[in-house]
């Protein structure tokens, strides 16, 4: 059984550290940690690697706080002008977000900083740093069939988890554990301290090695609101994708994950549930969008154009950024493509009836989002 005190007390133990910040955590930490504890589809064998995972976060929550005491300037960086993308999962935004993050002038956090920002990244080493090879090492243990999934290197720009999960307000553990009174908790929670975590890790990142924030999430959109609360001067990029083409790759990348923690796994339940969220997520991102003031701010990227011609897009989106786009970055854009052909990890294959879906019910469900932008 978890119990939060003993969590807190080895994760002070591991540090040396003892001070977790004034950023609110503790009922969300309670709320992770009761739906692993009473959930009835989470085994002894979950709970452990939970504890682990859970201890790893709140070590890197008393880094955080104590690297912030250590270096005050932290505090008064200002992150300016921010860029997320926001599309749905499978949309082409983590190809969108490692393309930019080749462009001259873009900073997009990689793995192995997400994973262990504590000391701040230097510019002068950030190529080099010990930390990667440590980081990549846990990458290289993960089983072969998540890189067919979703590839990933502690090297490459990663999405915004390993930013504001010492909130732990996490969207992601909704995915790796069968833990529903977690997920009613998170769907009707605050997020204002996700953003405050989120907004002071970036502080730390930049500190010693500035740029403009190109960063990467789809399930911001559950709550794009608080997001634009906490960067007024975001600018936010939605990629578009058919949803009966998203939904299913969707579910088979997540599903598996929630396998790997799940003894009794069952993929059509598991669709259900997660089409759902899928759903709620685009319902509240353009509700929020809809709201807002400054359509502006909002660049809309279609998927086919995207893998038709990426660096005409790439070349695209820049113009729209107000960005430079040279002859410098263009060959780093190439080059990446050329590196990081599709399917380079194999082929993902799955078919939407493999989780009990059908395609035309998808469009029919999600026209209030297709019938708008695909």
């Amino acid at each position: 059984m978890l119990v939060r005190d003993e969590l807190l007390e080895r994760a002070s133990k591991q540090s040396g550290l003892d001070d977790f910040g004034d950023v609110p955590f503790v009922d969300a930490l309670d709320a992770i940690v009761d739906a692993l504890n009473d959930e009835g589809r989470v085994d002894a064998d979950v709970r452990a690697r939970a504890a682990d995972m859970l201890t790893g976060v709140l070590v890197k929550r008393l880094c955080l706080v104590d690297d912030r005491a250590q270096h005050p300037d932290i505090a008064e960086e200002i992150v300016t002008g921010p860029v997320f993308i926001v599309g749905q999962p499978r949309s082409g935004s983590t190809h969108l977000h490692a393309l930019l993050a080749c462009v001259e002038g873009v900073r997009a956090p990689r793995l192995w900083e997400l994973t262990l920002p504590s000391p701040p990244p230097e510019r002068g080493t950030y190529d080099s740093d010990p930390r990667i090879a440590a980081v990549q090492a846990g990458v290289d243990a993960t089983p072969a069939e998540m890189q067919v999934r979703h590839p990933t290197s502690a090297t490459r720009p990663e999405q915004c988890n390993g930013l504001l999960e010492w909130s732990f307000l996490n969207q992601a553990w909704m995915a790796n554990y069968d833990v529903p009174s977690y997920r009613d908790w998170f769907l009707d929670a605050d997020y204002t301290p996700l953003y405050e975590a989120h907004g002071r890790t970036l502080q730390q990142l930049q500190w010693q090695y500035p740029g403009r924030w190109v960063l990467k999430y789809p399930k911001h959109l559950l709550s794009l609101h608080a997001l634009l609360a906490r960067y007024s001067d975001a600018t936010l990029i939605w990629t578009h994708r058919d949803p009966a083409e998203v939904l299913p790759s969707a579910v088979s990348l997540t599903g598996y994950m929630r396998s790997l923690n799940t003894r009794d796994y069952d993929p059509v339940r598991f669709a259900r549930e997660w089409v759902v969220i899928e759903e709620l997520a685009l319902q509240r991102g353009l509700a929020t969008r809809d709201r807002d003031a400054n359509e502006a701010r909002h660049i809309d990227v279609d998927y086919r154009a995207l893998m038709r011609d990426p660096v005409a897009t790439v070349e695209a989106v820049c113009e729209q950024l107000g960005m430079t786009f040279d002859d410098v970055s263009r060959r780093a854009v190439q080059q990446w493509l050329d590196d990081n052909p599709q399917d380079k990890h194999g082929v993902h294959r799955y078919t939407a009836a493999d989780f009990g879906l059908d395609p035309d019910r998808l469009r029919a469900r999600f026209d209030f989002y297709a019938g708008r932008f695909t």
